[in-house]
């Protein structure tokens, strides 16, 4: 009987001809300028997503005579950053003709002006030409891995359309460069799930519903920086679009995959069940057909990233399921098992419940009619709700705290309003320490909270329970003998937006204020299959008696677990949601 104990999926067997860090991840550098800067996110949730070490050099106004400057001087990387990187990305996406041969010369060594000059053209090839040396001569440096071989280091590079369509200058010739060298190109603005060419005389752009800011191309107004933050619909799109070329490069496998997550694991009598389906690779949009319990729903194209599908009628224990998804590229997805919302057998109210606000460092929000949530610009806010022990049922099968999603207040990004165009996370701790009106945003951090789980936020929520399993913590804190369990929700991202969630001092709705849920009935979250085969979660070890081909996953979708083992650990996983699944069945469960 073999046992398996996890860690981040990246020891790929296709990867061995890799150099790696030192986490034996392969590496991935990237060159650009505002389109590619962290703040941004499409690189680093694609690295992620392929268990790829981010390097990310791109800065905000510059060109690509910057980086060829920096290449010049010996200070774009050193030679370990040298020796370390698999993949060298180039998204330099300046509205130039980069492919343009007229002053091109035959060697690196043969541009006398690298330090001055500002040719779109000659950069791009002095950069490429001087990545390529640079590997070769690893060969003859004795501290590098590459050294005593035939070639030096092999050399990859990955070009880079721009996001969209507008720039007809760059696109075509950066189509021109990839094909004389043979790189492979991301092509963002063919994937992208729009065009310029669909809008009718005097209608508005599709780009710029997902940009912050628009330019004026040809006398046309396109959206110019697309939203920014790894929750962000476009970033994820592009990110999806970035895997499905760089992954090939380095042997790696991103199957077509969705995933179904409660909006709440439990609702109360007589309430209507969602759930909110997110996706892994893929080329948008997509077509999708779902069913809840025995009622099929129709098709839905979109062309986001997420999906709510809610009951069509209250039934209690619904289940939900995707029973078709299909991408812009006719790709069938491989399809989670059926999740089962379950109704509640009792809620209670909590004793405490405020928000603390980074901006008022010395106020207490206890009294307030609304939970508010933010993270960034300095006005920063978390909640801190508190139960009651004596009044929680420590033989409930599932215990779930939720919260009401009342409203929203739009942030800004460089002086205009930013939508909440995502996925935004929603991170739960918990300790056992009592609060009151002295909670200010100055004292929080005099007590430690334990990580239990996150679930996701988008504006498509807004008016429904948003909820956590907390089953698990809520029990051991019971057993430990704690009179209170005090949660605190927080987001990790810069989404700006104000998020308002229903307060037990709340006037009119005070029926909406956050609850705590049990239910007594032997059933899980997520059906699972009734026989001696199924997949199981029995503490910290997945039981797989049939050794069907398993996949474990975040609940954003990054696989964390690929296997077929009888029995894997998930001792070793970071607390969050996670679903473990096989060709047909799915299991959640909460580290």
């Amino acid at each position: 009987m073999k046992k398996f104990a996890i860690i981040l999926a990246s020891a790929l067997t296709a990867l061995s001809m890799y150099a790696t860090d030192a986490d034996g991840k392969p590496v991935m550098l990237l060159t650009g300028a505002s389109f590619a800067v962290p703040e941004n996110g499409w690189f680093e949730i694609g690295c992620e997503d392929m268990g790829v070490t981010p390097i990310n050099k791109a800065v905000s106004g510059e060109a690509i005579y910057h980086t060829a400057r920096r290449m010049d001087n010996g200070t774009f990387y050193t030679t370990a950053e040298l020796d370390e990187i698999d993949v060298f990305v180039i998204g330099h996406v300046h509205n130039q003709n980069v492919a343009n041969e007229q002053w091109i010369k035959e060697n690196w060594e043969d541009y006398q002006n690298i330090a001055t000059t500002t040719d779109y053209a000659v950069t791009y090839d002095y950069v490429i030409k001087r990545y390529i040396a640079d590997c070769k001569a690893l060969k003859d440096n004795p501290d590098s891995r590459f050294y005593g071989t035939e070639d030096g280091k092999p050399v990859k590079i990955i070009l880079c359309t721009h996001w969209h369509d507008s720039r007809t200058t760059y696109n075509p010739a950066i189509r021109k460069l990839a094909e004389r060298w043979g790189f492979p190109l991301v092509e963002f603005d063919t994937n992208i799930g729009f065009s310029k060419d669909d809008v009718a005389a005097g209608e508005t752009q599709p780009s710029i519903a997902m940009a912050h800011d628009t330019e004026t191309i040809g006398g046309v107004k396109y959206g110019w920086h697309p939203l920014r933050g790894s929750n962000s619909h476009i970033q994820r799109r592009m990110a999806q679009i970035f895997e499905s070329v760089a992954a090939p490069v380095l042997g790696i496998e991103l199957p077509f995959e969705c995933v179904l997550t409660p909006l709440t694991p439990l609702v109360g009598a007589g309430e209507q069940g969602a759930v909110l389906a997110t996706f892994r690779s893929g080329h948008y949009p997509f077509s999708v057909a779902a069913a809840a319990g025995d009622d099929e729903l129709n098709h839905d194209t979109f062309k986001d990233g997420s999906l709510i599908i809610e009951a069509p009628a209250t039934k209690a224990g619904t289940a939900f399921n995707i029973k078709s998804l299909t991408d812009a590229n006719g790709t069938e997805a491989a399809l989670p098992g059926e999740v089962k919302i379950r109704v509640a057998d009792k809620a209670i109210a909590p004793t405490y419940d405020a928000y603390i606000h980074e901006a008022y460092k010395e106020k207490s929000f206890t009294e307030e009619p609304t939970l508010q949530l933010k993270n960034g610009d300095n006005w920063g806010r978390k909640i801190y709700i508190t139960f009651p022990t004596d009044e929680l049922d420590p033989e409930a099968e599932t215990i779930a705290l939720r919260i009401f999603f009342d409203s929203y207040v739009l942030g800004t990004l460089t002086g205009e309003k930013r939508d909440m165009n995502g996925i935004e996370t929603l991170e739960l701790e918990g300790n056992t320490s009592t609060y009151g009106s002295t909670l200010k945003w100055n004292n929080a951090t005099s007590h430690q909270f334990e990580p239990i789980a996150e679930t996701f936020l988008t504006t498509s929520m807004v008016k429904k329970w948003i909820g956590w399993d907390v089953t698990d913590w809520v029990k051991s804190k019971i057993a430990e003998g704690a009179q209170n369990v005090t949660f605190r929700i927080s987001t990790p991202y810069r989404w700006r937006s104000l998020t308002n969630f229903v307060a037990t001092e709340h006037a009119t709705t005070p029926e909406l204020a956050p609850q705590m849920l049990f239910a007594r009935s032997a059933v899980s979250g997520v059906e699972e299959v009734a026989s001696e085969n199924a997949l199981t979660v029995k503490g910290s070890t997945i039981f797989n008696p049939a050794c069907q081909a398993v996949q474990i996953y975040t609940a954003d979708g990054r696989t964390v677990y690929t296997g077929n083992d009888s029995e894997i650990s998930v001792a070793n996983l970071a607390p969050a949601l996670y679903i473990a699944s096989t060709a047909g069945r799915a299991v959640k469960f909460v580290r």
